[in-house]
């Protein structure tokens, strides 16, 4: 097994799942900032993980597959924050997840954004994004057919 094509995966399939995987997150802010507030919840986690599961199909990579669920996971934490700040908004749409239930000023949301944010989306990278990645690879390779089945 070749580790780096099993990371970056081969160039034309990687294209399409990276533009996929930045998609994600840029229709999540439009949506956000149009006030559709679906996109908040685990709901836009779901679309990630099936990149993931997508790029271990097409091989385009582990690396893309998990890029799109940190990416996801990161703007979770990162961008409502943000628009709060930008806003002075102590309204809990503008708020990261958080274990306690307690609310800071706009800018101690963004910081607490900014700091628990990268831990936890790499955490679920790890978790949800290779978990996606290897039942898309394992389904790719259960429905090829072998050498010796057509032989």
């Amino acid at each position: 097994m070749d580790l780096r094509g099993t990371l970056l995966g081969d160039h034309r399939p990687r294209v399409r799942a990276t533009v996929l995987a930045i998609a994600l997150p840029v229709v999540a802010s439009a949506a956000f900032l149009l006030e559709y507030d679906a996109v908040l919840g685990v709901s836009l986690l779901y679309p990630a993980v099936g990149v993931a599961l997508y790029t271990g199909w097409i091989r385009a990579g582990a690396l893309t597959g998990a890029g799109a669920v940190f990416l996801v996971i990161l703007w979770r934490f990162v961008v409502p924050p943000l628009v709060g700040y930008w806003r002075w908004s102590m309204d809990t749409r503008y708020t990261p997840p958080r274990l306690l239930a307690y609310k800071l000023t706009p800018r101690g949301e963004l910081i607490q954004g900014l700091t628990h944010g990268p831990i936890y989306a790499l955490a679920g990278t790890i978790v949800l994004g290779g978990a996606g990645y290897l039942v898309g690879s394992v389904g790719r390779r259960l429905r090829q057919p072998t050498a010796d089945a057509n032989s």
